[in-house]
């Protein structure tokens, strides 16, 4: 295979999902570095990209291993530092155990650079709550440790992270950067084209407003009639932007444009992040739920206001650094009360606590090129040969921590085993039956077309999705092309059993199943399926 550039930048992030803020962090990184974004190593826990124009692609995590290493490991941005699930269908089965899909971001990063030995910087990430479980507490002190340097976007998050016991420093988002990544000027015909290509002419004047389903507040009908009038009071075209698509945005986004009167452009399926950053660059004002969509246009100078929780500490964390907490309300009607003073001109304070800002994100783009190119820290690199020893060692104290070493040590054939792959999405069924799955699941069996446990569980994903028919008629077919293989019958029972059909499962099971020495609790559980009152113990 092709090996990536020695000695570059390794950024670990969630850059392959639909959703803007994270996908700037490529081009804002390789700004503040001094470098193209496409000489960046991305690293994310599934790999790829969405197709999406202008972002940049990123390798899975467990692909590090197998590329030269690099002079640095940077970490962030994003929201990116906890060890919890998450709903996200593009994460699906991405890690055997779900806890390690964020965790491979941070503490996998800190491990790799420490196989590796190239320095270990954090990129302002932000930490969404305090850390639980004791497997994770333990290995973030290592992590910690193992770091050059150490910087989160807001005090919460250097709070939940490790308050006072490490030299933590705190740095506003680094996507403030914006406008100098991309000049608004250089943003105009994008935003142009997002109306053109639409069939609307560009208005004089438009604001972009953005919905989330979980700040919607009394409901989505009064929520837009509260954006309906902040744009009548400006003036202005609403613009509806689908900023988080992995999210669902772009569904609520659609939904929310047949509630507005007058003319309203809908950008449900954004072509690229340059189309979005033109939208707002030349706004009148931003109003929604997006925190990026938020610094976009603080990052040009534009007014806008967040509707989110306070709880949310990541809007007040940005905001109370630049001292405009007022900017944050938590509600539609709240925002509509508020607009008349913060849609206007930014005032002078504001302009000058987001040049404070850009002078602190500059001093963190030097630190960074310095790191990249000089010998690390001797206390570093202690820190980092103690991580590698912990979590190699045949003692370490949590399975956690041996699990996840293998799990990013994965060499390039579990990619090109069909029972590891099946494993893994076997794994993922177990949670929702999202369609990213099964396109998955379809993908797997394009490789692998005669693979039987792919095959059952494409089944088993019809089935749970609400497509019985299709789940039925891809039972049978197996049952047909395998005849020894009890399996396809063993599913297809089941199958009639849960639809109430339960004659022809009954029938079914006696003439395939009933003479095959299949274990005991299988017997009595198909027989059970069918037979109520059979004993299932």
């Amino acid at each position: 295979m092709n090996r990536l550039p020695p000695d570059g930048v390794a950024l670990f992030g969630t850059f392959d999902v639909a959703n803007y803020g994270d996908l700037l962090f490529p081009h804002v990184a390789a700004h503040l570095l001094g470098m193209s974004p496409t000489d960046l190593r991305c690293y994310s826990p599934r790999g790829g990209a969405p197709d999406w124009e202008d972002v940049v692609p990123a390798r899975a995590v467990t692909a590090f291993n197998r590329d030269l290493p690099p002079a640095l490991c940077l970490i962030g941005g994003g929201n990116i530092v906890h060890a919890n699930p998450t709903p996200l269908a593009d994460y699906a089965g991405a890690f055997p155990d779900p806890r390690f899909i964020y965790a491979s971001l941070w503490l996998g990063a800190s491990i790799l650079a420490a196989r590796t030995g190239a320095a270990l910087a954090w990129n302002a990430p932000g930490v969404p709550s305090p850390l639980e479980g004791a497997w994770v507490r333990r290995l973030r002190d290592l992590a910690l440790d193992a770091a050059d340097l150490l910087c989160v976007r807001d005090e919460a998050s250097r709070v939940y992270l490790g308050g006072g016991t490490f030299d933590i420093g705190v740095l506003p988002d680094t996507a403030l950067k914006l406008g100098a990544v991309w000049p608004a000027a250089a943003l105009a015909d994008h935003a142009r084209a997002a109306f053109e290509s639409r069939g609307m002419g560009v208005p004089e004047r438009w604001i972009v407003f953005h919905l989330n389903d979980r700040y919607i507040g009394s409901g989505l009908p009064a929520a837009c009639a509260a954006a309906g009038r902040i744009a009548a009071g400006l003036g202005a075209v609403p613009v509806l932007v689908a900023i988080g698509p992995c999210h669902g945005d772009d569904a609520l986004a659609r939904e929310a444009a047949t509630l507005f009167d007058g003319d309203v452009l809908v950008v449900d399926r954004p072509r690229g992040l340059k189309e979005i950053a033109g939208l707002i660059a030349h706004a009148q004002a931003y109003v929604g739920s997006s925190m990026h969509g938020l610094i976009t246009a603080l990052a040009y100078r534009r007014p806008g206001i967040a509707i989110a929780r306070t709880r949310m500490v990541k809007f007040l964390g940005l905001l109370e650094q630049i001292g405009e907490p007022d900017r944050l309300q938590e509600s539609w009607e709240d925002a509509e009360r508020m607009a008349t003073t913060l849609l206007q001109p930014l005032p002078l304070p504001l302009l000058d606590g987001l040049d404070a800002a850009d002078n602190l994100i500059d001093g963190h783009g030097t630190r960074l090129r310095q790191l990249s190119t000089s010998a690390p820290a001797p206390s570093a690199v202690k820190g980092r040969a103690t991580l590698r020893s912990a979590v190699s060692s045949a003692d370490a104290p949590f399975e956690e921590w041996t699990r996840l070493d293998q799990a990013l040590a994965e060499d390039e054939a579990a990619a090109d085993d069909p029972d590891r792959v099946a494993q893994a999405i076997a794994s993922a069924l177990r949670g929702s039956a999202e369609a990213a799955l099964g396109q998955r699941i379809a993908d797997a069996l394009v490789r692998w077309p005669n693979s039987v446990r792919l095959a059952l569980l494409e089944a088993e994903w019809l089935e749970r999705s609400g497509d019985v028919a299709s789940a039925h008629a891809r039972l049978a077919a197996l049952q047909a092309k395998h005849p020894n293989n009890p399996w396809p019958v063993v599913r297809l029972v089941r199958l009639l059993a849960a639809q109430g059909e339960l004659d022809n499962a009954c029938a079914l099971y006696e003439a395939n199943l009933q003479s095959l020495t299949l274990t005991p609790a299988l017997h009595r559980e198909l027989t059970g399926s069918f037979s109520p009152d059979t004993p299932s113990g």
